[in-house]
């Protein structure tokens, strides 16, 4: 090969080589471009995803999404309507919840829809503290669909405390549209149930529920007889209509009110109120002149006394009979000469005072009777003997009062306490006599009867929802070691009967029971036998005097 052509050979080497760097070089240069690019779209895409899930977090796992037609409480009530009223059967899971959730916005309607199913049993297990609880909210909110069913549950205290004033409010409400809402109000005018008994209102609306052609109204007329009494306390007595709620959806939703309509109709025809109607049929054989002279029908299935020829309870209650100063001042001088008298005969002299029914369940009398004061003249009379005398007076309003939550202490079908609340009393008289100190509970008595029906029930002839539990306390329930070595004289009206009983197993000595009805109703006769039958001294003589018949002790 010539030196010439070698040359050439190395020239084109070189530049292979130049080439292939040149290549290489532009390669890297190309493939470090493209990894930074990709690096930045990641972390464009990283912070995108964690801006997305900022703006947009997971929600709790408990809570469940549920698909609906409208996020909106109307729309939650048009979806639940359409299933419930599709031809096909429907899942009752979704009804009731599109209707809990537009309840819980503040939709009436679905509350009133919620409270029938519950009543009724429609796709729930039935259950009446719920079906009265949303019953409740719908009336509140002022929906008129809901107010004659739960104007019943209030009537006979079904799912809810038994309160005839708010009854006869729902009734109110409905009577210038329903024939037995009118029938109702009628029935419940003549017997003093949630208003003052009138004879005249109670034509008034039997007549309207006839106009209406309610059938039984006709023949409930002559049920009604015109006594010529009223309640005292009452004569600014109107009946106040509850609040109603007109509620317009909007032309979005022209539809819904028909829906609502189609559903109530169906509610309505399926619902079966048995017990009420029964209790209906069982209120015609009451005692006109039972409830009109002695028997008031209060709240919670509590009876009153009212008998102004048996003692003063209803102006008890009312505080429109306040002792005059005077005649506080002969009591306390008769009591005193009375003490004296005790005292000289060997005894110490304790008066014991126990309130009427009224005053301790002020919350369960009618609310139509007003109160001039509170404070009763019971309350005036113990105020002035302890100011103004040295009389011991054991007055146990205040112990029954902190109590009476913890368990009944007076009958409700009777004007006297149980053998529950006599021994509330027995404990204050004990522990002012001789520092014993009991404390009642339910575990120390035993049930002796559930279907006890007391005085004020036998005398209105009261049907059988005014049953009352008697309890009885066993001579076992007390503790040996509480019994005294004494003896004690009681003298008192009917209230004292079950305070004789248990006050009797603390005492050793006994005790001296004389019931003032045997004497005429007079105190001082009654002692004067019971210490002339003692062969030995009582070291106590105990007057006992309930609250209504305090003008036995002037």
């Amino acid at each position: 090969m010539s030196k010439k052509s070698k040359k050439r050979i190395r020239y084109i080497v070189i530049i292979l080589i130049i080439l292939a760097v040149i290549t290489a070089a532009l390669c890297a240069i190309l493939t470090l471009r493209s990894k930074n690019n990709d690096e930045g779209q990641h972390e464009t895409e990283q912070e995108s995803t964690e801006q997305q899930q900022e703006s947009e977090p997971e929600l709790p796992p408990e809570i469940e999404t549920v698909p609906v037609a409208s996020d909106d409480a109307a729309g939650e009530l048009h979806h639940a309507l359409e299933i419930a009223l599709s031809d096909t059967s429907g899942d009752m899971n979704d009804v009731v919840t599109s209707l809990s959730i537009s309840a819980e916005l503040g939709n009436s309607d679905a509350m009133y829809f919620l409270g029938e199913l519950y009543f009724q049993g429609i796709g729930v297990e039935a259950d009446l503290e719920a079906a009265a609880a949303y019953l409740k909210q719908a009336c509140d909110s002022g929906n008129r669909k809901a107010m004659s069913l739960y104007g019943k549950m209030l009537f006979m205290g079904d799912g809810t405390t038994q309160n005839y004033d708010e009854s006869a409010s729902c009734f109110y409400t409905l009577s210038q549209e329903d024939g037995e809402a009118c029938y109702i109000l009628g029935v419940m005018s003549n017997l003093g149930m949630g208003v003052p008994r009138s004879a005249q209102r109670a034509i008034k609306y039997i007549d309207q529920a006839s106009e209406a052609g309610y059938e039984k109204a006709e023949s409930y007329r002559g049920k009604i007889v015109d006594i010529g009494r009223t309640v005292d306390g009452t004569k600014d007595f109107t009946l106040q209509a509850k609040k109603v709620q007109e509620l317009d959806y909007g032309a979005e939703y022209e539809a819904l009110q028909e829906c609502i309509d189609t559903y109530y109709n169906m509610l309505k025809a399926s619902e079966d109120y048995s017990a009420f109607e029964e209790e209906m049929t069982a209120l015609l054989n009451v005692d006109l002149n039972g409830v009109s002279t002695v028997t008031l029908f209060g709240n919670n299935g509590y009876l009153f006394h009212q008998n102004e020829n048996d003692g003063t309870s209803l102006h008890d209650y009312i505080g429109d009979n306040h002792f005059s100063q005077k005649e506080l001042e002969e009591i306390a001088a008769n009591l005193e000469k009375e003490k004296k008298w005790v005292e000289q005969n060997g005894s110490q002299f304790v008066l014991l005072l126990i309130p009427n029914k009224e005053t301790m369940y002020p919350e369960w009398m009618p609310s139509y009777i007003s109160r001039a004061d509170t404070m009763t003249r019971e309350d005036q009379l113990v105020e002035y003997l302890r100011e103004n005398t040295d009389i011991n007076v054991v007055y146990v309003k205040d112990t029954l009062m902190q109590n009476k939550e913890l368990c009944p202490l007076y009958y409700k079908t009777d004007t006297h306490t149980n053998m529950i609340g006599s021994l509330y009393i027995v404990s204050d008289l004990l522990s002012a006599c001789y520092d014993v100190e009991i404390t009642p509970s339910l575990d120390m008595f035993d049930i002796h009867m559930q279907d006890y029906v007391g005085d004020l029930g036998t005398t209105a002839n009261c049907t059988s929802r005014y049953v009352d539990t008697v309890y009885f306390y066993p001579e076992r329930s007390v503790d040996d070691a509480q019994k005294v070595k004494s003896s004690m004289m009681l003298v008192g009206d009917s209230f004292s009967e079950f305070i004789n009983i248990e006050t009797a197993y603390y005492m050793r000595g006994g005790v001296n029971h004389q019931m003032i009805a045997e004497y005429g109703y007079d105190y001082h006769s009654a002692t004067q036998a019971g210490f002339a039958s003692e062969s030995i001294k009582s070291e106590y003589v105990v007057w006992e005097c309930v609250e209504r018949y305090l003008d036995r002790l002037k």
